[in-house]
């Protein structure tokens, strides 16, 4: 009886054990199984304004955004080339393999790509197209990527099979005579969202920054954060850094709604020439939602440094701070000086 108990446990542990390596390997498998698609602009399309089939991102718009396609194929005489995508760093050509045909002068609902070494397939689901002046418009779709060991990685899309060129045109002319004068990226921000303790803030914001800024010391300060909604995927996270005696630091972080464990700080550059290097942390941050900017101002009544930076897309489904403007008083002469009024020393042309 002794040995049978001995066997069973012994079995037992076994077993256990095999879940748990299991579970592990499964683990890493979804990490090398996702597709690492990227969102691309005129980095891949190389200034193509002609005609077109193109799809890009429901949430985004090409004439906005610097990266919003996740399809793009030229038309040059009247028949499209195979199309362009990104995965990763790099990018793909697929082609069309005929399953069937509209027979309405309209796209198909259904088309299959495939790359030249069939590793991949892109299935092309069209739900809602309507006929303009532009061409064919597809308000509603769908592209999902497929690719060997790999999974299904959809994305909800909008686009255009025609030729926007006139139509841009007219679209720059009146953007041009309408734009306002200042910084603009194309980005707002929504109203804060304010949090009185970290407490609050999700658990993969406070990793990131233990991991990504370690001169931040959250922990040691009142806690008072701020969340700002770029759109319903990307979130932007103001958390303090270090409290000192008369100013305070902060660090900015995004999360993605998709990608609910995952968080990245982000980076400010330093100014060009200066010696300066990339940093996480900013001074006496001020954030203006409307034109998606951070002030930064390091210094005392008398003299100091006034940063701005604004958001921009980056490159993939991110988005990075790019320095506009530096200002610097460098004499502390008694005199109060409205920072803003700083004289210029650097500025992002």
């Amino acid at each position: 009886m002794r040995k049978l108990m001995s066997r069973l446990a012994l079995g037992l542990t076994l077993f256990v054990g095999m879940i748990a390596t299991l579970s592990t390997i499964e683990a890493r498998a979804d990490d090398a199984n996702e597709i690492d698609l990227k969102l691309f602009g005129e980095n891949v399309t190389e200034g193509w304004e002609r005609c077109r089939f193109a799809l890009w991102q429901a949430n985004r718009n090409p004439n906005e955004d610097r990266y919003a396609y996740v399809f793009f194929a030229p038309i040059p005489d009247g028949e499209a080339l195979p199309g362009w995508i990104k995965i990763g760093d790099d990018v793909l050509e697929i082609s069309k393999r005929d399953i069937g045909s509209a027979d309405t002068g309209m796209l198909e609902l259904f088309q299959l790509y495939k790359s030249g070494d069939g590793k991949l397939t892109v299935l092309v689901e069209i739900y809602d197209q309507t006929r303009s002046d532009r061409g064919i418009e597809v308000n509603d779709g769908r592209v999902t990527f497929l690719r060997n060991d790999k999974f299904p990685f959809p994305v909800r899309v909008k686009g255009l099979n025609g030729c926007p060129v006139a139509a841009a045109e007219g679209l720059a002319e009146d953007t041009a005579a309408q734009a306002p004068s200042g910084p603009a990226s194309g980005l707002s921000l929504g109203q804060p969202v304010d949090f009185d303790s970290l407490d609050r803030i999700p658990a993969p914001i406070m990793r990131a920054i233990a991991n990504e800024a370690t001169e931040c010391e959250p922990e040691n300060t009142p806690g008072f954060s701020s969340a700002y909604s770029i759109n319903d995927d990307i979130t932007l996270w103001q958390i303090p850094c270090v409290l000192y005696a008369r100013n305070a630091s902060s660090v900015f972080a995004l999360s993605w709604t998709y990608y609910p464990d995952h968080a990245s700080v982000m980076l400010f550059p330093g100014q060009p020439g200066s010696g300066i290097a990339d940093h996480a942390d900013v001074l006496n941050a001020v954030v203006d939602p409307a034109t998606a900017t951070v002030t930064s101002d390091d210094g005392g009544f008398d003299c100091g440094v006034r940063e701005l930076f604004q958001l921009r897309d980056a490159e993939g489904e991110t988005l990075e701070f790019t320095l506009l403007e530096v200002r610097e008083k460098q004499t502390c002469d008694g005199i109060e000086t409205d920072p803003r009024d700083y004289p210029v020393v650097y500025r992002n042309r």
